[in-house]
């Protein structure tokens, strides 16, 4: 009887384990990002932002047989297990609280199954979603990594321009600065309690142009930052650090 009870231990199985076979089968998980552009200084958008309750993964093996699982957006993950090893189709989609798709196609990716837990990120592109979408850009800007009062010169103006998709927006932010490259205005300061923002922008990649203006009204700081502008009301607020000259 002892003998029997120190087999069970060294194994693994005994009263714990259901069956007699006790190994542990390797999981696969697929994860999901919407909109994920670091290169871009752009996070991620969230499952608000499309309002996309949950996220429906289906895999296919060689042979064609799919299995499809379906979980909350702010999971942000699904997870398949039992998956013999070998190579799959993957397809992601979100979808709305309809229970219908957001985006015009599936998200699709090779996933490789092996012998050990294995995870797939998919990132859901901007250029995917469906439907018609703006969103708020908030952002600071900072001078050789300075406020404005205090870089080398000190900025007293600046001009911005903010190009979304290839079009510029004609656009205000909240105290009341165009965004189309027309208007100058005196600099916010990194100490102010709110960055500036402007609501109703296009979605999309954006390209922002930045010009820094001295007392005597010369042009000292100009850079032209690659960025993105996210669905909805809740984006991050973007630092742009221009250089010094």
């Amino acid at each position: 009887m002892r003998v029997i009870a120190l087999v069970a231990l060294v194994t693994g199985c005994g009263t714990s384990c259901p069956t007699d076979d006790c190994t542990v089968k390797p999981r696969t998980f697929i994860k999901w990002t919407f909109d994920k552009y670091p290169e871009r200084m752009f996070p991620m958008d969230s499952c608000v932002d499309f309002g996309a309750e949950k996220v429906s993964v289906t895999l296919t093996d060689g042979a064609g047989i799919a299995t499809t699982l379906k979980d909350d957006c702010g999971i942000a993950q699904v997870v398949f297990e039992d998956l013999t090893p070998g190579r799959y189709h993957a397809a992601v989609t979100p979808l709305g609280f309809d229970g219908n798709p957001l985006v015009t196609a599936p998200i699709n990716t090779e996933v490789t199954v092996g012998d050990t837990d294995g995870e797939t990120t998919v990132n859901v592109p901007w250029e995917s979603w469906a439907g018609t979408y703006t969103g708020t850009f908030l952002f600071r800007i900072s001078w050789g990594g300075l406020s404005c009062d205090t870089a080398t010169p000190v900025i007293k103006n600046q001009v911005l321009t903010l190009t979304v998709n290839g079009v510029v927006q004609n656009i205000t932010t909240d105290d009341g600065q165009a965004l189309n490259g027309s208007d100058k205005k005196p600099c916010k300061k990194l100490s102010d309690e709110f960055p500036q923002s402007a609501k109703d922008v296009m979605f999309g990649p954006a390209t922002f142009v930045i010009e820094g203006y001295d007392a005597t009204d010369n042009m000292k700081f100009t850079k032209s930052f690659d960025t993105f502008v996210g669905a909805g009301i809740t984006n991050p607020t973007l630092t742009f650090d221009v250089p010094m000259p």
